[in-house]
């Protein structure tokens, strides 16, 4: 390794360039913060182990605006083809249906590639003036007043790059976890496979075929969206390790389909695959983060893991953002203590969706796989002031709805808070809404009187499950932070004071 080389401060270094740190970067270079992305690897991840965004990820990709693209390369999933599985020995097809409620614009998972969800990621952050620094190697840290110091490598040379924050996203072997000494305790599960995408021909791509009996183990060819490709997936019974020649998965699937007309193309990647269900110890460590799978490892059962990584970086963006423009950095703390919760939550409950696939071959999934009823609603970050609270209280994900403006135009409650900041929905009542809230927040004002937008439809007051006039402060992510009486803009600028604006406080 040549001499270090010490580089420009910069205000967040992101190390891990998978979903998790794209969609950190993306929400970090929206809001016009300083940052350097790095990845060890030398080109993007060109897999597919997680094919599968649920309708809150394609809600927070709607923020990020990258939701066209997505819906354009993406599928439903399609039914599932269990054969052998039916009654008198045939096929039993199992179709799932769409679990969304009102005020839930997506109502069902999309199959998208891994490798093409990133793509389309990095898309949006070259169109946001950002790109990856592919061939960056993490080496290690230490943090000294405030600051750390990041060691990296980059061809053959040793360099030093200083930041104010840095977040570790670089997957389950995370050298950043590693380096902060957080304990990754969990269990590494017996049951592994092998995956491989590759093309199939004469295999019908409008269902997604599982072998549930098949000899030697579990197998399925999974369609995979917007491609010519299928995802194979093979129970291996033994630690032997598998021939992944194209010639091998062709005498794998004619021996476990029974069918020796589907024909193998050339595999574009191969895996082996053990599942792990791990949690870690903490996620921040001093000026230090960890997300997605440096801090939590799934099961691949339900698509949880990458959608869970991506949750994580929505959540800690706008956090760092606020505290490197002033906030206390008390804020960020709430991010362990809202994430490391779900994170704990979604692993108990796709270890138990992996239990009935492997003991009972039940691929069923409920509306919790949707992560859409997650909530904050225990976080320190959350006040539930209202006399008549209603159904959709503080801490829940803000639904969506469609309200008139005064020439009769109608708008999306998304389309209204898709901006970096907070939104206070000022709904109902007389009392003029305060014009001395922090530029952070945008006031919306409905069924206010003239110039204020209108429910004419009736959603806003079914879907947020309203008893009356109050105040909702939608935080930039997408939760309700506080919600209180008409009139009560005291609480809400207690609540900005408290949190987002310490600094202007003091002076």
């Amino acid at each position: 390794m040549q001499s270090t080389e010490t580089q420009d401060d910069i205000e967040i270094l992101i190390v891990g360039a998978g979903s998790a740190g794209l969609t950190l970067a993306i929400d970090l270079a929206r809001r016009g913060v300083a940052f350097r992305l790095i990845e060890r690897g030398p080109a993007p991840f060109a897999g597919s182990r997680g094919k599968g965004l649920q309708p809150r990820t394609l809600e927070v990709f709607e923020q990020l605006g990258v939701i066209e693209g997505i819906l354009e390369v993406s599928a439903p999933y399609p039914p599932i083809k269990n054969y052998g599985a039916a009654a008198d020995g045939g096929a039993l097809i199992v179709r799932a249906e769409p679990l969304g409620k009102p005020g839930e614009p997506f109502l069902e998972s999309r199959m998208i590639p891994q490798w093409r969800t990133e793509a389309l990621l990095r898309v949006r952050l070259a169109e946001l003036g950002h790109e990856v620094e592919f061939g960056t190697e993490f080496l290690g840290l230490t943090e000294t007043a405030g600051r750390v110091e990041a060691r990296v490598a980059v061809g053959g040379s040793e360099r030093s790059i200083t930041c104010a924050w840095l977040v570790g996203t670089d997957g389950a072997r995370s050298a950043v976890r590693k380096g902060l000494g957080i304990g990754y305790p969990g269990e590494t599960g017996t049951f592994r496979m092998l995956i491989a995408d590759l093309p199939i021909a004469h295999l019908s791509t409008d269902s997604w075929h599982r072998w549930p009996k098949a000899p030697g183990g579990q197998f399925a060819l999974c369609p995979l969206a917007g491609t010519e490709s299928f995802q194979l997936s093979a129970e291996l019974t033994s630690d032997e390790e598998p021939n992944q020649s194209r010639e091998a998965l062709q005498s794998m699937i004619a021996s476990r389909t029974g069918d020796a007309s589907l024909i193998a193309g050339e595999p574009s990647w191969t895996s082996i695959y053990r599942v792990n269900f791990r949690l870690a110890d903490a996620y921040r460590r001093g000026h230090a983060f960890i997300a997605g799978d440096a801090a939590h490892a799934h099961p691949p059962t339900g698509g949880q893991g990458l959608n869970t990584s991506v949750q994580d970086s929505f959540n800690l963006g706008w956090k760092l953002a606020a505290v490197l423009a002033g906030a206390d950095e008390a804020l960020l703390d709430s991010y362990e203590t809202e994430r490391r919760d779900i994170g704990a939550g979604v692993l108990k409950m796709s270890k138990g969706l992996l239990s009935a696939m492997t003991d009972k071959a039940d691929m069923r999934r409920g509306r919790d796989t949707l992560q859409l009823d997650l909530n904050y609603r225990a976080s320190p970050l959350t006040e539930e002031q209202r006399t008549m609270p209603g159904t959709v209280v503080a801490g829940d994900r803000a639904p969506d709805a469609k309200v008139s403006d005064a020439g009769g135009r109608m708008h999306r409650i998304f389309e209204l808070i898709a901006h970096p900041g907070f939104t206070l929905l000022a709904i109902g009542g007389s009392k003029a809404v305060s014009a001395a809230f922090a530029p952070e927040v945008r006031v919306v004002e409905i069924n206010r009187g003239p110039g204020s937008y209108l429910d004419t439809t009736g959603q806003l007051r079914e879907h947020y499950g309203l008893e009356g006039a109050c105040l909702l402060l939608i935080r930039p992510d997408g939760y309700i932070a506080i919600a209180a009486d008409a009139g009560r803009d005291d609480l809400i600028h207690d609540w900005l004071r408290r949190w987002i604006e310490p600094a202007r406080v003091a002076a």
